[in-house]
């Protein structure tokens, strides 16, 4: 079956010291539960100003991937461009083959949630939606939704072996995104509300910001959550792990179970 979209070509391995550098830091803190509707006031975010994605992950019931440090993630996003990612984390940057910075959508990203800084490596390819849904249906292989490239990129990066035959598509997660600006400080703000089918929300806020700015920013992130009442400590588990588990757990049968 052919490709549902343009497929780079994996890169050769070259040797030395990667030309691929973090570029980018990304300060998260998922809100606490109790705090969420908080959270949404003193943002100040409104649901009809909202950008929709959905959001799929594919992954065994027992998390493997995501154990083994690999993401594999379809996004649906109202009005612009459909993508599939691949994600290996943690890497160490200066051992990433450099020709992996010259091709289309690779990245190499620091996140950091509370003293904890997880540096990543992710291709982002722009897939068909009907692929997409299809692939999150059932209707169509999920290897068939990723290219050579982004699996050339888990196979340099992770020792984590993708066995497709064992993935199911766990979501779907209506994701509401907003970027807002507070006076008086000075980055860009990203929230994002994951709503899980059993009506659990999960909000998350982040800033980016670059290396050089990591320190003074993290700081000046955890003053101003402080002073909108927000404990800058968050929740113990990230977004993505509290939402793998909620369908992972779905996806196993009580057949299973026992």
């Amino acid at each position: 079956m052919p490709r549902t979209a343009a497929v780079a070509k994996k890169p050769q391995n070259s040797t030395g010291r990667s030309g691929s550098d973090v570029k980018a830091v990304e300060l998260k803190v998922t809100i606490r539960p109790d705090q969420e509707l908080r959270a949404m006031r003193a943002l100040k975010v409104d649901e009809d100003t909202a950008e929709v994605r959905v959001i799929y992950f594919y992954d065994t019931p027992e998390l493997a991937l995501f154990d083994g440090g690999v993401v594999l993630r379809s996004r649906l996003v109202k009005g612009d461009e459909d993508d599939t990612t691949a994600k290996i984390r943690p890497v160490t940057p200066a051992k990433v083959p450099p020709s992996w910075s010259r091709v289309p959508g690779f990245k190499i990203e620091a996140d950091r949630t509370g003293k904890k800084v997880v540096r990543s490596a992710s291709l982002t390819e722009v897939r068909k939606r009907a692929d997409i849904d299809a692939a999150s249906e059932g209707k169509l292989p999920i290897r068939e939704i990723f290219s050579d490239a982004q699996l050339g990129l888990i196979q340099d990066t992770s020792k984590t072996k993708v066995d497709f035959s064992l993935l199911k598509p766990l979501g779907p997660i209506r994701v509401l995104c907003w970027q807002t600006e507070h006076r008086g400080f000075p980055y860009k703000m990203t929230i994002e509300e994951w709503r899980l089918p059993d009506g659990e929300d999960l909000v998350e806020v982040s800033i980016k910001v670059t290396p050089d700015e990591e320190i003074e920013a993290k700081k000046r992130f955890d003053d101003h959550l402080r002073e909108l009442n927000l404990d800058p400590n968050g929740a113990q588990d990230t977004k993505t792990r509290t939402a793998l588990q909620f369908f992972a757990k779905a996806s196993i049968s009580p057949k299973k179970k026992k």
